[in-house]
């Protein structure tokens, strides 16, 4: 990737954008922006200087100058969350101007053109994000469940921001600034607003982020951003589907908790799941995918019009022809009386930056064996001081790929306990041990950790799933072959391979019975399920 930040436009692509968009002059001091505006528009300088400022703190920051032959820009130009900078003119300017709905026809239009501006757009929210800019700005406790899932959705979502932990002076001091008390904590400051104890969806609202959907019939909606969802939505968008993707918190699913894969195709270094599932994101977003978060599918329905009916959370009813579940899996609660009062207080099911800092320089306790335990105890063990894995059985490569096993063996952070399981939690507010045994010997230990990671057991995201929708006896989608052995297909023709035993829905990834649990098998399932709509929807035109 070309790391310039700020490149120069040729003549020829400064006529370009003049053919997409319309000359625009600015007085010295004028606004063509704000932080917290949406579909803002997409600037090029044909003349003058451009100033960008950071408005989110106490004190007006510039953050960059932009001049003759620039543009402004980041990934929220494409993503269609509000600006999180202001600009404004310096000494007057000429610019061409290029509205919100226009900025992705011209990325897919212009290839050339759009592989300049994305590269830009990136490095420039990467520069933001690794300087002091503050964006929103969160404070909270640091152990608690409702801070841990505000900062979740920021931390998936990509939107920058500052995290302040009550108990800390600076956290005291703005809440005290602000007027806020400790039992209306966490809370958000967000584009001048204070924002008390909000849910997600009172997040998303602050944060100028709509979870409407056009009341229009679509082509296909894949509920779920896990790399099955995305890769199916970046198809469907590049081949001209009218696409939806929904998903109840962000991109990357439970691939976006893993903190570093290495065994993905075309990333020879590796790469956070979180940078796998925004990568895919900024490509459907580039091929016109409506994306919508947080939202949950609460129902799918046929309707009399020979269509699907997917009901929300948020009470809408979304019309489409065929539909994806990509819903994928999460871990299960361990069988261990008053876990779930530590939920998010120490008891996590990811380990991301976002519980890292919850954990660093403490000791803490991974449960599981598969590839996500050893990717989330290597991570782990570079915050916190010690790292205890605990395995049901003896074998760490059972179900860990070869080059895990092996790092977690060198590792001098690592201690892996075999035939060791958790039986009992405690603490106060927040998870302060857990009460070992070993399966084997029957021999128990109390140890005292911040974070209890549990990474086993994995349940499918079906709960939600009409009975038309038939799943095998562990609660996974059964699908194409599988469903005609069963004796459920209610149609004449034979049930594409994705597709469920209900027509034109169809499943990918983790949800689907039979898969391996592994990301580039999901992305290629995803990949085919549209092989799958085109088959369906030329049977409905």
């Amino acid at each position: 990737m070309n790391q310039n930040p700020f490149p120069s436009l040729s003549d020829d692509e400064m006529s370009c954008l003049q053919q997409y968009g319309t000359c625009r002059q600015f007085d010295d001091g004028e606004s063509l922006f704000e932080a917290g505006d949406r579909d803002y528009s997409f600037y090029a300088i044909k003349s003058g200087e451009v100033v960008v400022l950071d408005r989110t703190g106490d004190d007006e920051k510039e953050v960059a100058v932009h001049q003759e032959g620039e543009f402004t820009g980041d990934v929220s130009l494409l993503t269609g969350q509000p600006a999180v900078v202001s600009a404004v003119a310096r000494g007057g300017c000429e610019t061409f101007e290029v509205k919100a709905d226009r900025v992705r026809f011209l990325l897919s239009e212009l290839p050339g053109l759009s592989e300049k501006l994305l590269e830009a757009f990136q490095i420039r929210r990467q520069i933001l994000e690794g300087s002091d800019f503050q964006g929103l700005r969160v404070v909270g406790p640091l152990n608690s469940m409702p801070t841990n899932q505000l900062l979740e959705f920021l931390y998936k979502n990509k939107i920058p921001h500052t995290f302040y932990d009550i108990a800390d002076e600076q956290g005291e001091k703005l809440a005290d600034k602000l007027d806020v008390s400790t039992d209306e904590t966490p809370f958000l400051a967000c584009n001048e607003k204070v924002v008390k104890r909000p849910s997600l969806a009172g997040l998303a609202e602050c944060l100028g982020i709509s979870r409407d959907i056009d009341d229009r019939l679509y082509d296909t909606v894949v509920i779920g951003a896990g790399p099955s969802g995305l890769a199916a939505a970046i198809y469907a968008g590049s081949e001209g589907l009218d696409t939806v993707l929904l998903d109840s918190m962000g991109p990357g699913g439970q691939a976006g908790q893993s903190s570093k894969i290495e065994n993905y195709m075309g990333f020879p270094a590796g790469l956070s799941g979180a940078e796998l599932g925004n990568l895919g994101y900024l490509q459907a977003m580039k091929f016109g995918v409506t994306f919508t978060a947080p939202v949950i599918a609460r129902d799918i329905e046929s309707t009399d019009e020979g269509h699907l009916r997917i009901k929300l959370c948020t009470g809408q009813n979304v019309r489409t022809k065929t539909a994806l579940i990509a819903t994928g899996v999460s871990y299960r609660r361990l069988p261990i009386d008053d876990i779930e009062r530590f939920e998010g207080a120490g008891v996590y099911y990811s380990a991301t930056s976002v519980q890292a800092r919850m954990c660093r320089d403490a000791t803490v306790v991974v449960v599981g064996g598969g590839n996500s335990a050893g990717q989330a105890a290597l991570y782990l063990s570079r915050h916190a001081e010690r790292v205890l894995m605990l395995l049901r059985g003896d074998n760490l490569r059972k179900s860990m790929s070869d080059y895990l096993a092996k790092r977690i063996e060198n590792s001098d952070r690592i201690d892996v306990r075999f035939h060791t399981e958790v039986e009992s939690v405690g603490g106060e507010d927040q998870l302060a041990g857990v009460g070992l045994v070993n399966n084997q010997s029957d021999e128990r230990e109390q140890i005292d950790c911040a974070g209890l990671f549990v990474f086993v057991g994995a349940k499918p995201h079906t709960e939600w799933l009409p009975d038309s929708v038939v799943l095998d006896d562990r609660g996974y989608v059964l699908t194409g072959p599988r469903i005609q052995k069963c004796d459920c297909w209610p149609l004449d023709r034979t049930p594409c391979e994705l597709e469920t035993t209900l027509p034109s829905v169809f499943a990918a990834g983790d949800v689907r019975s039979g898969t391996t649990k592994r990301c580039a098998f999901a992305a290629g399932d995803g990949a085919m399920s549209v092989s799958c709509m085109h088959e369906v929807l030329e049977d409905l035109s």
